[in-house]
């Protein structure tokens, strides 16, 4: 059971690495904001991403990633024919609906 731990740790952070967790704060005054940063999630890298609604199997609710939008998808690095979205068409994410698809920032008033 402690390699099963293990093992779905590493997952979660190999997971976390290529869809890390967005900021977001929310005001009685603003409402809502989720934004990407090089570092949101505790996740340092060389890119920023868009927001994004993530759906896990299993979970309720989805939860905001920071997604990245050049390059290839992250399980085809390889591959030199590539849409070159990054991760933006993998169909576990979806768009927040009001937020410009490639801004980083998204407010949601009250």
């Amino acid at each position: 059971m402690v390699t099963e731990g293990m093992e779905a740790n590493e997952q979660e952070q190999r997971e976390k690495q290529k869809f890390p967790p967005c900021n977001s704060e929310w005001s009685s005054a603003k409402g809502s904001r989720l934004w990407c940063s090089q570092k949101s999630g505790g996740v340092h890298r060389d890119w920023i991403g868009v927001p994004r609604k993530l759906y896990k199997p299993g979970a309720k609710e989805p939860h905001c990633v920071c997604v990245r939008t050049t390059g290839p998808p992250s399980d085809q690095q390889d591959n030199p024919r590539h849409s070159n979205h990054g991760d933006l068409d993998n169909p576990n994410l979806e768009e927040y609906t009001g937020c410009p698809p490639l801004a980083t920032t998204c407010s949601f008033p009250l």
